[in-house]
């Protein structure tokens, strides 16, 4: 099987250490941080900021409506390492969208961020999103 790719140019990756579901709605990512090519051609990410993230094309087969996700954040740190860390990010979403499955610890997101340029991001207010497991699938719920 082949591994999910996406055009590298716009290719940002969200990864954690940990996921915490304290409340419906409301994923805790523990350690997050950003990587990728797109942050060598992103302006700088703010502190106190978020993104919509649309994972309604992956997820088509097991919601009826659309499935778009808010990951907000704290403060960012950006590291010599290639990585933006994300302080207290959490992904909030409506709870009747609660019969999409659970992220796992060993997952993580990969963002395509075309169409977020400067001049067209006001056009483009979601991100597309998929959840990717840690061998680099992409997850398919059609079979479920």
């Amino acid at each position: 099987m082949n591994k999910f790719s996406l055009s590298e140019r716009y290719r940002l990756e969200l990864h954690w250490q940990q996921l915490v579901y304290d409340s419906p709605g409301i994923c805790k990512l523990v350690n997050a941080y950003f990587t990728g090519p797109a942050l060598s051609d992103a302006e700088k990410i703010n502190d106190n900021d978020f993104i919509m993230l649309d994972f309604f094309k992956q997820y088509v087969v097991i919601v009826s409506n659309v499935y778009v996700a808010k990951l907000s954040w704290s403060t960012v740190v950006y590291k010599n390492d290639g990585k933006v860390y994300l302080n207290d990010a959490i992904i909030s979403h409506d709870t009747e969208l609660n019969k999409v499955p659970k992220l796992n610890n060993s997952d993580y997101l990969i963002i395509d961020t075309a169409g977020h340029e400067t001049s067209q991001h006001v056009f483009n207010l979601v991100y597309k999103t998929y959840v990717v497991n840690e061998t680099t699938q992409l997850y398919n719920f059609r079979g479920k």
